[in-house]
């Protein structure tokens, strides 16, 4: 892999796990949104029931009319479709101890799925329907 080439894309589909709340506004004036869902996929193997699952939890950033946009529409359940890069954010600690990380995805595109949607497993990405 020639130096300088980084490739960070991720989609992840999955339901709100809460209600994101109300956007807070950075020094610049722009909104921001950080709010998590939970993405399910069927496990399997020996000694594996069929409603047994794994859950992931991903937190997700979006920013500008995207983040009033989800602010508004998206409540706790809603199913979503998320394209973006994972970023790392650092925040400040007292004392000499240094700053705390985590790692989010940064919104590039939100895409609303229709409630009552059958979201597929991880491993079968077929059938998940992205309205334009």
């Amino acid at each position: 892999m020639p130096m300088g080439f980084w490739y960070n894309r991720w989609t992840v589909t999955g339901r709100v796990v809460r209600d994101p709340g109300e956007p807070r506004f950075l020094p610049s004036g722009e909104p921001q949104l950080i709010f998590s869902i939970a993405n399910s996929r069927p496990l399997s193997g020996k000694g594996v029931t069929s409603k047994t699952a794994q859950t992931s939890f991903f937190e997700i950033l979006v920013r500008g009319r995207c983040a009033e946009t989800c602010s508004e529409h998206l409540r706790e359940g809603s199913p979503v479709f998320i394209e973006g890069e994972a970023i790392q954010l650092a925040y400040p600690t007292i004392g000499d101890s240094p700053p705390k990380k985590r790692i989010v995805l940064r919104a590039r595109n939100v895409f609303f799925l229709a409630p009552g949607i059958d979201i597929p497993a991880a491993e079968d990405p077929s059938g998940v329907e992205v309205p334009e």
